[in-house]
């Protein structure tokens, strides 16, 4: 049985309503609404794809940030992870990603997958950096995997048209790759469109702004235009669509200019010996120590906590207990490309100019604009919904999920057995065949961690839902309290 992944990027659940998304609401009311789901932290987009496609945490996969550094590749630099540069890692290293995709396990079992993308060319690349070895395709329109498509879709469906806002423009140009090109002709065993909208329009204009609540519409044609072309030809009966986004969203209320504020508080740029490489990330900032120095992180650590936009604050194993922090395992961050020190910013639950609840600090985003990255339980909240009949009809399920469960149950649908150890597990109270949601174990824990310091004492709490050995991160966040 077939199944497409359809991604609407910064999608979140309470914009899902008859008014503002009616096709994809009639599709939730008949299938399954995941109400507990959870993208990976930090809360952006790349590492969320990477997520999908391998099944693994980011610690487990290795892509641990929209903005990273590989220290096999560039030991002194923090970039972008976009096309090319991430096929300049391959070339360098032999690896990108430290976990199998879907397209290699897919092409190891005589299974195929084809992706079309309006997103950025980082994210399209990361759904199957081997093509050339596993084969698939991928669309974008900077790029196609294979590169000899490119023309073959230039001939049949004309050049990608300019962007526009919302960008009406590019999904429809690539709604149309999707059906005629990759459904009708290809037929691949997993399909997957990643739709850039509502998430552009948001960080453009504001979330639930008069140009986000275009951008929904955007997306919502878009999928409409897609299941209404199955139940045309009666596909729809045996294919399975799962609807996901990559992370939830907050609001800016205040730009930090971390370059300057680190140069400022005297740390060695990232190309000396105890130099601090910075990743910007949105509503989190990571850093990486030349050499992995314990003393330079501790140090980071201090200056941060007492900052008044200072979040929670999570360091790998390496460099053990480095105080008032928490281990980086809590949040998925464990690995050997973890950064040497997380931190997410503050935020709270007050309301935007449109009323949508969720506020932070940003690096990057001028105040009003939408955004994301932290542990914001606004953020750590994001969709997922399912139809198709290997899936329970007209259920909510409060169990906790995550976007590293998806690639195991995408696997078990297609009926592939395989040895790859995930993270994530297959969700099976979310299945026709499968069990009942209440007979799903699950708990929640909260981990806490304090540093005195000066004139008052920095405290943090990150809050996490487990099923099984697989976790879940609810919400994280720090402050610097005064004494007295």
């Amino acid at each position: 049985m077939p199944v497409i992944i359809f991604a609407m990027d910064g999608l979140q659940p309470s914009q899902v309503t008859p008014e503002l998304m009616p096709n994809l609401s009639a599709f939730a009311s008949q299938g399954v609404f995941f109400d507990n789901h959870h993208p990976a932290y930090p809360s952006v987009t790349r590492i969320n794809a990477s997520t999908l496609m391998t099944g693994c945490y980011p610690g487990t996969h290795g892509l641990v940030a929209n903005v990273l550094m590989i220290r096999e590749y560039d030991n002194s630099r923090a970039f972008q992870a976009l096309f090319p540069e991430l096929q300049y890692v391959i070339d360098k290293t032999g690896r990108l990603l430290l976990a199998p995709t879907l397209a290699e396990i897919l092409s190891e079992n005589g299974k195929t997958i084809a992706s079309v993308v309006t997103g950025s060319s980082g994210n399209a690349f990361l759904h199957n950096p081997h093509q050339n070895k596993v084969g698939g395709q991928v669309i974008q329109r900077e790029f196609t995997l294979p590169s000899s498509l490119g023309d073959e879709l230039t001939n049949k469906f004309g050049p990608w048209p300019e962007r526009s806002e919302p960008d009406g423009s590019s999904n429809r140009y690539a709604t149309r790759v999707l059906i005629d090109h990759v459904l009708s002709q290809n037929q691949p065993d997993l399909s997957i469109f990643w739709c850039n909208e509502p998430d552009l329009s948001q960080h453009a204009a504001g979330v639930n702004s008069e140009q986000g609540l275009e951008a929904l519409k955007v997306a919502d044609d878009s999928f409409g235009e897609i299941t209404r072309w199955l139940e045309t030809r009666g596909a729809d009966s045996n294919t399975d669509v799962l609807v996901v986004s990559d992370h939830g969203y907050s609001t800016s209320e205040g730009v930090i200019e971390m370059n300057s504020l680190v140069d400022a508080a005297g740390f060695s740029p990232g190309d000396c010996s105890g130099g601090v490489s910075v990743g910007f990330n949105g509503g989190s900032v990571f850093f990486w120590v030349n050499g992995r120095t314990t003393s330079v992180v501790n140090k980071l650590a201090e200056w941060l906590m007492v900052q008044p936009w200072c979040g929670a604050i999570t360091v790998p194993d390496i460099h053990g207990e480095v105080e008032g922090t928490l281990p980086a395992r809590l949040v998925g961050q464990e690995g050997e490309r973890a950064p040497d020190l997380m931190m997410s910013f503050k935020w709270h639950s007050g309301e935007n100019q449109n009323g949508v609840p969720g506020m932070f600090y940003t690096v990057g985003m001028p105040v009003g604009r939408g955004d994301h990255g932290s542990m914001s339980k606004h953020e750590m909240k994001n969709t997922l919904i399912a139809g198709g009949t290997s899936f329970k009809a007209s259920a909510r399920l409060s169990t906790p999920t995550g976007n590293w469960d998806i690639a195991p149950t995408v696997l078990h649908i297609l009926g592939i057995e395989h040895d790859r150890e995930m993270d994530g597990r297959i969700i099976y109270e979310s299945l026709s065949a499968g069990c009942d949601p209440a007979d799903v174990s699950w708990s929640q824990e909260t981990h806490a961690s304090s540093r005195r310091l000066g004139t008052g004492t920095y405290n943090q709490e990150i809050e996490i839902s487990h099923v099984g050995k697989t976790l879940y991160v609810d919400q994280g966040s720090g402050r610097f309290n005064l004494l007295g």
